[in-house]
């Protein structure tokens, strides 16, 4: 009877055995191979050369994120030798970069003149895909920073000009709101061949500005950045009020003038001089180009009107002599 009894539980064992690793093989079996599979080679592979690194961007899904560790960087450096050759060395791996990032910036350039670069994606089994394309970047290629960025303040923009660095090249733009601090995309989408750039201005920031010499396509050679251009609204100054008129009435005295050009003026400053000891004396501000001063102008009087920047005051526009003079 014992051994008639352990059979059947060895037997009732083994079923369960088999019941759960078919169960597990129905759940767990398809996400198990896939996670053998290879990773897709990245996509779109490209460099930008600077003076001091080389900033690679790449593609890859952000769907199949998930399945891979990250990426290698791999890179191969052109050695020159004594006879005249160049071979290249082997590709070795330069670093890992975690599975959400699609960039990476190369400072270590002391090892040829001229370097190729791949990347390749590693699963969490630790299996490596397919190689990228190759991007091959010649450390030789420097060229001219641009000089003599200046800004200019029209309407509702920021007009920059730069002084042409004399070579076949383009210009890109680079804009950032923490002093020295730019990221690797230009604030034009395609490299500038002019040398003047407008952007919008906006009068509640600093904003600093440099540019660089650029050529080449797929792989983009870059300057040194230009000389860095503050914009601070905080030292704008207005203009003077233009065409600014004085109309005298019995009761009163309506001051009329032109519009600014400028749209970041915040608004304007009226002020009225009676007498030389006095001097002038704010009457009051304004959001309009017109003021109404309701005092009788029986006496002579002189006005000034200013425009309001974001903090200055700029110069002012003046009427003067005005009194009211009864009809005949």
């Amino acid at each position: 009877m014992a051994s008639r009894f352990y059979k059947g539980f060895a037997c009732c064992c083994v079923l369960l055995v088999a019941f759960l690793l078919l169960t597990a093989c129905g759940k767990k079996g398809d996400p198990t191979l896939k996670s053998y599979e290879k990773p897709e080679a990245p996509a779109q592979l490209t460099a930008v050369f600077r003076p001091s690194e080389v900033i690679l961007t790449w593609q890859f899904p952000k769907a199949k994120e998930e399945s891979i560790e990250g990426f290698h960087l791999m890179r191969s450096s052109l050695q020159p030798s004594p006879s005249g050759d160049a071979p290249w060395g082997d590709f070795k791996k330069l670093a890992l970069i975690k599975n959400s990032d699609r960039s990476f910036t190369d400072t270590d350039l002391q090892g040829g003149d001229s370097y190729r670069y791949r990347v390749i994606a590693q699963n969490l089994r630790g299996i490596t895909g397919k190689d990228s394309s190759t991007v091959e970047v010649r450390l030789k290629e420097v060229l001219a920073p641009p000089a003599g960025l200046s800004f200019k303040v029209a309407d509702n923009s920021v007009l920059l000009t730069w002084k042409a660095t004399g070579e076949p090249v383009s210009y890109n733009i680079y804009k950032t709101y923490t002093q020295g601090v730019y990221t690797a995309a230009a604030l034009n989408r395609k490299p500038l061949s002019e040398t003047s750039y407008k952007d919008a201005f906006d009068p509640s920031k600093t904003v600093y500005y440099s540019v660089r010499s650029v050529s080449g396509e797929e792989v983009r050679y870059e300057s040194a950045a230009s000389k860095e251009l503050k914009v601070n609204p905080a030292e704008l100054i207005p203009s003077s009020p233009a065409k600014l008129q004085a109309i005298a009435t019995k009761d009163s005295v309506v001051l009329v003038w032109s519009e600014q050009r400028e749209t970041w003026i915040t608004g304007y400053r009226i002020y009225r001089e009676l007498n030389k000891k006095q001097g002038f004396v704010l009457l009051g501000e304004t959001a309009v180009p017109t003021f109404t001063d309701h005092d009788s102008p029986s006496t002579k009087r002189n006005y000034r009107v200013t425009a309001l920047g974001p903090v200055k005051e700029g110069p002012p526009a003046e009427a003067s002599n005005i009194i009211y003079v009864k009809p005949r």
